[in-house]
């Protein structure tokens, strides 16, 4: 992740923080194993994925593992919309043990591309698509 990338997010997290989120978005999922999201390494565990948007501004993500409270924050770097309804998930490329997270579905009809390594072109992978509940507060 470059420089500027990681001062973006952080610009975008304080932004948020200082004007709230006008927009929100909440699931929450079982994640099994290990995973990347963001350049970050994350344990396997319970996680919430909350979806912040402040006025006229782009969407930010924050993921929190809800064992150890510890947060990543992102922005996707695409975004489509198709189904409202759908089942929420996360979906996951791995390629031997490593994993990242590739996509968020929250439900609402949005579906969220994220940022990943890359695996190299000779690397086999294959999708995990975990399954997420809608969360209100």
């Amino acid at each position: 992740m470059t420089n500027f990338t990681k001062h973006l997010m952080i610009a975008a997290a304080a932004m948020l923080s200082a004007a709230g989120m006008a927009e929100a978005q909440t699931i929450k999922a079982e994640v099994p194993f290990g995973f990347r999201a963001a350049g970050t390494m994350l344990p396997a565990g319970s996680y919430v994925w909350e979806e912040g948007r402040a006025p006229g501004a782009t969407a930010v993500f924050k993921l929190t593992n809800e064992e150890t409270r510890n947060s990543i924050f992102t922005i996707p770097i695409a975004h489509t919309t198709g189904n409202p309804g759908a089942t929420p998930t996360l979906t996951f490329e791995c390629s031997g043990h490593d994993c990242s997270l590739v996509r968020v579905t929250p439900g609402d009809g949005s579906s969220y591309r994220l940022h990943t390594p890359d695996l190299g072109k000779d690397s086999h992978s294959r999708l995990a698509v975990i399954r997420a509940v809608l969360v209100t507060r």
